[in-house]
């Protein structure tokens, strides 16, 4: 996963067709700065290249996650704050699963089941579970404002093999989350409310470049944020299955989120 300490917003003149045109990146780096703007140049040089025909489009490409560093838990788990303010977990290999609908099935339909969208996801990941083929694996199961998380506590994931789309399908997790994982080469967890859920004017946030004025507005707003979301939970643990194994990163979502403070879902 791209995520650095120090990113550099850098623009340059691109040659399409003849014309020229400026093109914006952002390249990081955990070293300095420079090397951050030497990521840069890389990315348009080769950006240069494909439009010049000299190479092809690199479909498996690692999309940058360009927000800042809040916590380093260890080099596969790092807590960042997201484009709206909350708190994200970006980890390497701890496969989350986000569930957030359910399609019905022809019985459901047939028998017209009066059952809750939530109730049909949670008998869903209970049939899911008890599959042979996850025998050996152990399930964290955690409600959400609008659906499931299910995490699995005992393998690592590549978010990028067939395993992890195949077990991403089983579980009916949402298209868009499958589709950011492959990308950004990482599972994302919401540590914090989404702001609007807890009544908590939105936010824009500025990174990298924030000027004094924009960092003093930034700060104002978490403090206000913090102090409102005292009161929600991100979600909260309801089943374990299989062989449970916990680690720091875990315990930090587990903590972050809230999971056994019987608070409103946000």
């Amino acid at each position: 996963m791209r995520i650095f300490k120090y990113w550099v917003a850098y623009t340059k003149e691109l040659n399409i067709k003849g014309i020229k045109q400026l093109s914006k990146v952002h390249g990081g780096s955990n070293v300095s700065e420079n090397e951050a703007i030497k990521d840069a140049e890389n990315k348009l040089l080769k950006a240069q290249k494909i439009i010049n025909g000299e190479l092809d489009r690199d479909q498996e490409y690692e999309a940058d996650i360009v927000e800042e560093i809040i916590h380093k838990i260890d080099d596969h788990n790092i807590i960042t704050r997201n484009r709206y303010g909350a708190l994200v977990l970006n980890s390497k290999n701890m496969l989350f699963i986000d569930i957030d609908d359910y399609s019905k099935s022809l019985a459901d339909r047939l028998f017209k089941r009066k059952n809750t969208k939530k109730e049909l996801i949670l008998d869903k990941i209970d049939k899911i579970v008890g599959k042979n083929k996850y025998a050996e694996l152990g399930f964290r199961v955690y409600e959400t404002s609008k659906g499931y998380r299910v995490l699995v506590t005992n393998k690592d994931f590549n978010p990028r093999t067939g395993e992890s789309k195949s077990i991403m399908n089983d579980f009916g997790s949402d298209h868009l989350y499958r589709w950011l994982c492959i990308k950004q080469n990482c599972y994302r967890a919401r540590l914090t409310p989404k702001p609007y859920r807890i009544k908590q004017k939105g936010i824009k946030v500025i990174y990298p470049g924030r000027n004094t004025e924009q960092q003093q507005k930034l700060s104002e707003w978490i403090k206000d944020y913090e102090e409102k979301s005292r009161d929600y939970s991100t979600c909260h643990l309801i089943k374990e299955y299989g062989k449970i194994n916990m680690n720091d990163s875990i315990d930090y979502h587990d903590k972050m989120c809230g999971v056994r403070w019987k608070y409103k879902l946000a």
